[in-house]
């Protein structure tokens, strides 16, 4: 199986490439670590009663003592309370590591029914901070691998089950790239030239900047020119000869 790893900003054409590839390869499977984050936060949604008051460390731990089991049965990953509860000293000292967790909550304040409709693929920009915060906080304070460790044993899943092409997207942390590439990936980053970088100050989007990738994708065409360009490319990659950098379209 060909595994392919994707990481460059938010809104770069990621997505639009991966779509590209898997109308090329019928058996493909796409994996992306905010929609496995994205089946924590259901999870944890759902088991709110009232919403917390956004700056009250004591509600909002209540709120995460749902978190271990929650994690222990999607991405079979144990710990105990105590490693995930919140301190009012970390929140006063970092509070840009905790913005998203209270931007997030606000909104539930706003839109109640935030609180427990499903978060999915088309909805998920609604979710964003609290999929950027929860996606950083438990790789803070669990381990650098906790989501791609879980992708990793899903893709294995795949293979199992004759999978040939795996696509794995939104990568954020050089950890996530170094977990890929032990499992045999090829990391790519598409980048959209003097395309709006977002949310450079998040800490996951600050991360990104230091993965170490082995091509280059200049998404400098229409999505047209992204779909032939796609052919070109998984050529390459069944060829094994990718080259450093490409252009989606004809420089």
């Amino acid at each position: 199986m060909i595994i392919l790893g994707m990481t460059g900003p938010i809104g770069h054409g990621k997505s639009t490439f991966a779509d590209a590839l898997a109308v090329l390869e019928e058996s493909t499977v796409h994996f992306e670590s905010s929609l496995i984050i994205a089946e924590v936060a259901n999870a944890m949604q759902n088991a709110l009663t009232d919403i917390p008051d956004p700056y009250n460390v004591e509600q909002l731990n209540n709120w995460l003592r749902c978190l271990p089991p929650i994690l222990a049965e999607i991405i079979h990953v144990n710990c105990a309370y105590e490693q995930l509860k919140l301190e009012q000293k970390a929140m006063e000292e970092h509070p840009v590591e905790y913005q998203k967790l209270i931007l997030h909550v606000e909104n539930m304040q706003r839109k109640p029914e935030l609180m427990h409709q499903l978060i999915t693929k088309e909805n998920k920009e609604s979710y964003r901070p609290l999929l950027q915060w929860l996606g950083g906080y438990l790789v803070q304070k669990i381990d650098s691998g906790v989501w791609y460790n879980e992708i990793v044993r899903r893709m294995r899943q795949a293979a199992d089950a004759g999978c040939k092409l795996c696509i794995v997207g939104g990568l954020r942390y050089p950890t996530d790239a170094a977990i890929l590439r032990g499992a045999g990936a090829i990391i790519v980053k598409v980048y959209r030239p003097g395309h709006l970088q977002s949310d450079m100050l998040d800490p996951t989007e600050r991360e990104r900047q230091n993965i170490q990738v082995d091509c280059t994708i200049m998404s400098n065409g229409t999505v047209a020119d992204v779909r032939k360009f796609a052919e070109l490319f998984y050529q390459d990659l069944k060829d094994n000869k990718i080259e450093k950098i490409y252009h989606t379209a004809t420089v």
